[in-house]
């Protein structure tokens, strides 16, 4: 994952966001690296579920450099349509 891209995204995202929020944004300004990524698990059962917990690893990576800070775990709308759980962040 291009954490230039991380970059672009966090600093679109408000004041607060869940991870949810930050990939349909990320799909909205990256959406050709989104599919990139999602071709690359395309032998991956769950190719969304295995794409999206990388980009939530890379979040929590990335943190300090991305001036984000987890806040609590939430369940709130996933990009197929139903609430799963995910974790919410801030900017510190």
């Amino acid at each position: 994952m291009d954490k230039n891209l991380l970059t672009d995204v966090v600093a679109q995202m408000p004041q607060e966001f869940d991870s949810h929020e930050f990939i349909k944004k990320f799909i909205a300004m990256h959406e050709r690296e989104y599919v990139d990524v999602l071709y690359e698990q395309r032998e991956v059962n769950g190719i969304f579920r295995a794409v999206h917990a990388e980009i939530g690893r890379a979040l929590a990576e990335d943190a300090e450099r991305l001036n984000i800070c987890k806040v609590t775990r939430d369940l709130s709308e996933n990009v197929k349509g139903y609430d799963s759980e995910n974790q919410r962040w801030k900017k510190c």
